[in-house]
């Protein structure tokens, strides 16, 4: 039986606290103003019903009410305001006790002492290089089963490198900087806070006592080497310990890496939280003058201390036929027994493949090929009642396919300009023999991962064959020459994607939809520029767009624009993928319509207004919609203490105290807490422990059950066809994160054609 914890406690004061709290009317210049002239003294929160108020609260002993007027309140019946001013406190705390802080707010963030540097004490190793514990704390306002509000203090842990030297110590040092980002260090405008490090631009020259500078954006093209830090990005002290040790270096590398997944892991994470509030609670750490605060039993720990509701979603049924007769809830099981959800319409059944590699690999990638249409039926794992052949009916007896005709076409070496003339060799001979090629086969190096965009063949190739629709599979010489009883996994997850690739179906979820139709939308976006700082940033919007049972209907991206305009090209986007499903199904303006978008970022009004729009041009009367912001980075960690954790081949034990895949915690009527990630699912001992996901609602949903919005992402994370395993997220938003690195790098390449994605090769699952 599972025993939940949650790493945060209630934060109360006593029930007979009154306070009084200055009340004035809200300006933004006068807010700004206030909160940087007394910071520290006072508490200022926006506040009324249309936001008109800034409720002022002194935080000193001796501080006069600052306000027109003025008004008492009983602190523990207004969490609104007991949740800042806790934090407020935590942070005067921090400061009184000299603290290194390094963020004030959402969330206060502050160097951990114990543990001090992860880095192993080596005498070529200065002080000022460092990798280190940092722990996060946020209050959050709670609402339980009886809609009674509380608030929680919750304590995160992470870690984070320090280079603390400056850029003319570097220098002395030996350390190259030309090439690297360094930031330019001044004074915070909280002055509780550590010193401020914009970046400042990357450097490409040292003259004198001054770095120059490109990629300076609107700030100076040079900085003295005395101002300026270099960049502590996890290469740049890699780098920095290599050029200080040398041949240990290594070593020291991957013993900091331990240490950092020790302490990340569910047993050590759950003590330094518990150690943190031990120790919080022997402070005197005070909301208000003469009001302490209370902060109670970690959430779980003590009988009646869990409030919330919980739920394991199940996993998902999947089909395997149009009649829905054929399901089962293990993705390959269902597939080794029933095939693919399309195997009686997916056409063409044989098919023509292009293989693509260097020629001094033909062979070995032919016997690469061989072994994955034709599968590997002598090789088993497991033993006993686990034993099974996981490769066993090979790529065309399990898709139900003839045998393909395959052609070889062979790069003249291995640049970028090689790959594509090879491309373009196999779509001359398609065009001149009158057929498409179903599939592209290509053969890369592991090292290409390690080439700029514009000059990888991994994104040459994609770019000459998609722009012909010529769905791609790109696999590694190095994995090619994996011993089979390591292959058959990854042909296994080669299968499906490229099925899918292709055009396939491999299976659906069972659904009952209760509505006529019901549209899943994941919106993503992706950012760009020229440079980290310099050029314009635009943004463009991606959407995919899935029927309630997981089918992928299509995907669509808006035109590059500035963010201002980006509501506005949503909008049209948004349009155009509905309307088009409207059309297809035959949409009447009377059917009863549930649209949920799934988003990976705060959704702003403006978009929820695109959405309005959206269904006013629509011409429907009965819609109703969801906003699921699937949120990544919040302060919540589960715990379950009676997991003693999986073992692992290496004979260590992996996923220790991590909760059950498919756990869902409800913290309030429009927050979920979802563990789409189990400890089982990872895949060594040194995975530290997987965190949950927090599903939000926003506030202009028309659609409102979280217990069903909740199952369905669950279901959608467990729908992925570019592996048997579930995603980390729903595919809603997972699909939008695979296009978004394609994407990327395909925008380096010299020449991609952007409008190659507005052809039919968008309604294919291209990206996977």
């Amino acid at each position: 039986m599972a025993k939940l914890l949650l790493n945060a406690v209630p934060v109360t004061v006593s029930p007979e606290t009154q306070v009084a709290v200055g009340v004035l009317p809200y300006a933004k210049e006068t807010l700004d103003e206030l909160r940087q002239k007394h910071r520290g003294d006072y508490l200022f929160r926006r506040s009324g019903e249309e936001g008109t108020l800034v409720y002022t609260l002194a935080l000193k002993e001796g501080l006069p009410v600052l306000g027109d007027r003025s008004e008492r309140f009983a602190l523990s019946l207004a969490p609104w305001l007991l949740a800042p001013l806790a934090l407020e406190a935590l942070l005067g705390r921090f400061v009184e006790l000299q603290r290194p802080v390094l963020k004030p707010r959402f969330p206060l963030r502050v160097l951990s002492q114990k543990p001090a540097n992860l880095l192993p004490a080596h005498k070529a190793l200065p002080d000022w290089l460092q990798r280190r514990v940092v722990l996060e704390f946020e209050t959050r306002t709670i609402k339980d089963s009886a809609d009674k509000s509380s608030v929680l203090l919750a304590c995160g842990v992470r870690t984070r490198n320090l280079i603390e030297a400056n850029c003319q110590t570097l220098i002395e040092t030996g350390i190259p900087l030309v090439g690297r980002y360094v930031r330019r260090r001044q004074p915070s405008d909280d002055p509780r806070v550590s010193d401020f490090s914009p970046l400042a631009g990357r450097v490409v020259a040292v003259e004198g006592s001054r770095l120059l500078l490109d990629d300076y954006g609107d700030g100076e093209s040079s900085v003295s080497t005395v101002d300026a830090y270099l960049e502590a990005r996890k290469e740049n002290v890699a780098m920095c310990v290599q050029r200080l040790v040398g041949a240990g270096a290594e070593r020291l590398l991957a013993e900091a890496d331990s240490a950092a997944m020790n302490h990340l892991s569910g047993p050590e994470r759950l003590s330094l939280v518990r150690r943190t509030f031990d120790y919080l609670r022997t402070q005197n750490i005070e909301a208000a003058p003469g009001v302490p605060v209370i902060l109670g039993p970690l959430v779980g720990s003590e009988r009646g201390s869990w409030t919330f509701t919980t739920e394991v979603v199940k996993k998902p049924v999947l089909v395997f036929d149009p009649s829905g007769t054929r399901t089962d809830t293990w993705n390959e099981r269902g597939l080794e027994k029933h095939g693919p959800y399309d195997q009686r319409t997916f056409t063409p059944k044989q098919l023509r493949i292009a293989v693509i590699c260097q020629p001094a690999y033909e062979g070995q990638v032919d016997a690469f090929l061989a072994k994955f249409l034709d599968g590997l039926p002598d090789v088993t794992t497991g033993s006993g009642e686990w034993a099974r052949q996981p490769y066993a009916k090979g790529f065309i007896r399990r898709y139900g396919l003839e045998k393909p005709k395959v052609s070889t076409f062979t790069t003249k070496g291995s640049t970028a300009a090689d790959y594509a003339a090879a491309c373009r060799a196999a779509i001359e001979a398609a065009t001149n023999g009158g057929f498409d090629w179903n599939l592209a086969l290509v053969q890369i190096d592991k090292d290409f991962r390690e080439m700029d965009d514009a000059v990888n063949p991994y994104f040459a190739t994609k770019a000459v064959l998609l722009k012909h629709r010529v769905p791609v599979q790109e696999v590694t010489l190095e994995t090619m020459r994996n011993a089979d009883e390591q292959l058959v996994y990854v042909l296994n997850n080669m299968s499906v994607a490229t099925y899918a690739k292709m055009g396939g179906t491999p299976w659906l979820l069972k659904s009952q939809p209760t509505v006529a139709h019901e549209l899943v939308v994941g919106i993503g976006s992706q950012n760009f520029s020229p440079n980290r700082l310099g050029g314009k940033e635009r943004i463009v919007g991606l959407t995919t767009v899935f029927t309630s049972d997981g089918k992928y209907l299509l995907d669509d991206r808006t035109a590059a624009v500035d963010y201002e305009h980006y509501s506005e090209e949503l909008f049209k986007s948004l349009s155009r993928s509905i309307e088009s499903v409207r059309t297809n199904d035959n949409w009447r303006s009377t059917d009863a319509v549930r649209l949920i978008f799934h988003v990976f970022k705060q959704m702003a009004d403006h978009e929820a207004d695109a959405v309005d729009m959206l269904i006013q041009k629509l011409g429907l009367s009965d819609v109703k919609y969801a906003f699921l912001h699937i949120v990544e980075d919040h302060p919540f960690a589960l715990f379950d203490e009676a997991n003693a954790g999986t073992k692992t081949r290496g004979g260590g034990m992996k996923g220790v105290y991590a909760p059950e895949r498919g756990l869902s915690v409800a913290l309030s009527q429009t927050e979920t807490l979802l563990s789409f990630t189990g400890g089982k699912d990872l895949k060594q001992a040194r995975d530290g422990m997987p965190l949950p996901s927090l599903l939000r609602l926003h506030h202009r949903s028309t659609f409102r059950d979280m217990t069903y919005l909740t199952r369905q992402a669950f279901d959608f994370a467990n729908h992925t066809w570019r592996m048997f395993t579930p995603a980390p997220l729903p595919i809603t938003i997972h699909y939008s994160e695979l296009m978004v690195r394609l994407l990327t790098g395909l925008r380096q390449v010299p020449d991609w054609d952007p409008d190659t994605m507005l052809s039919p090769i968008s309604r294919t699952r291209w990206f996977l």
